[in-house]
């Protein structure tokens, strides 16, 4: 028990009126006190709210101010060290749905059909509604389909698989219905988890479209389907990703297969302006920065061009041997960053809308 002066007394009323009763110890420059509610304040001494990156995690601390500074403190159910060390961390970076930039629609979708019956299974199970074994994320290249699932993962705590088309191709016959089956024991040895398959158009063509010198296909579409059937009673969520809904075969998209489909699409105004505020988190840049203006001026862009524009500001900023990214920095790496998506690219994957299903 470390014997440094409390910056807090016993008694302090905080602003969401709890009490505290008395303090637990100083860790990682984080004093920890016990509440009269049985909860626990733990109160960063280092961090300040301008430096936190979540606008989830700011809207939930408590701003204390002792003589002329204003600490951060936020409360907690339990009290562990590592807790400490890890909270510590999620202050500084973006963690699950924080680091996902507008998209409002689909994580309140996320939510209601994963991870609300992930979090209360007991509610769900008594009108028999489970979660979904598979989900399809489809859309342009660009628009952040995979870095959504990875943050999904995060958001409910889960492993994270990969399987790509390219991993698992094999000239052998089998050997890929093999390598397929595989990753799905490795999901389910560690679930609960996410299997994420990207390109999944590659991995389980149309049947139909199969000739008859790949006629292994078949066999590996059947072995997916095998895998799939029962993955969310393993503990497995199976999402894919694909530019091409339309290339997979349809036994894959049947009710109780991968029956969620979602459309994500180039992001939006506020999306962009999220997505610039993220890009640059971590990086030294002034604080008079426009965002409507970048938002407005990158309309049509996706994700993956921002994340290029904001590059190249840093580039700039570094050969201008200047401390911070500014306004004009980012303007100029605009013109510089062409989108990636024409208005005709963008009308043929509007019209896969149609094979959404939430």
């Amino acid at each position: 028990m470390t014997t440094i002066k409390p910056l807090l007394y016993n008694g302090y009323k905080l602003s969401n009126g709890e009490i505290i009763e008395q303090r637990i110890e100083r860790v990682y420059f984080t004093e920890v006190y016990q509440l009269n509610s049985g909860k626990f304040l733990y109160l960063f001494l280092k961090q300040k709210i301008d430096d936190v990156a979540s606008e989830r995690i700011k809207s939930e601390l408590i701003p204390i101010t002792i003589g002329a500074e204003t600490y951060i403190g936020f409360v907690f159910d339990k009290f562990s060290s590592q807790l400490v060390a890890d909270f510590q961390d999620r202050l500084s970076v973006l963690r699950g749905f924080d680091a996902v930039a507008g998209m409002e629609k689909l994580k309140e979708t996320l939510y209601e059909e994963v991870i609300e019956p992930i979090q209360n299974p007991e509610k769900f199970q008594r009108f028999k509604v489970s979660i979904p074994n598979g989900i399809l994320f489809f859309g342009p290249p660009g628009c952040g389909k995979t870095f959504i699932v990875r943050k999904l993962a995060e958001e409910i705590g889960y492993h994270f698989v990969e399987l790509k088309h390219s991993d698992v191709g094999s000239m052998y016959v089998h050997e890929t219905s093999s390598k397929i089956a595989k990753c799905f024991e490795s999901a389910r040895a560690h679930s609960p988890s996410v299997l994420f398959i990207d390109e999944i158009s590659g991995l389980v063509p149309k049947r139909e479209n199969i000739g008859s010198t790949n006629q292994y296909k078949e066999e590996e579409v059947d072995e997916f389907l095998m895998q799939l059937e029962h993955a969310a009673a393993d503990g497995v969520l199976v999402v894919g990703a694909t530019n091409y809904p339309d290339r997979i075969d349809s036994a894959i998209l049947r009710s109780g297969r991968m029956d969620k489909r979602i459309y994500i699409p180039q992001p939006d105004f506020n999306a962009r302006v999220s997505l610039y505020k993220i890009y640059l988190t971590g990086r030294p840049y002034q604080k008079d920065i426009d965002f409507d203006k970048l938002a407005k001026l990158t309309e049509g862009y996706v994700s993956s061009d921002i994340e290029l524009i904001v590059t190249q500001a840093a580039r700039l900023a570094i050969n201008g041997e200047n401390d911070t990214i500014d306004q004009e920095e980012l303007e100029a790496a605009i013109g510089t960053v062409k989108p990636s998506l024409t208005k005709e690219e963008i009308k043929r994957y509007e019209a896969y809308k149609s094979l959404e299903r939430w």
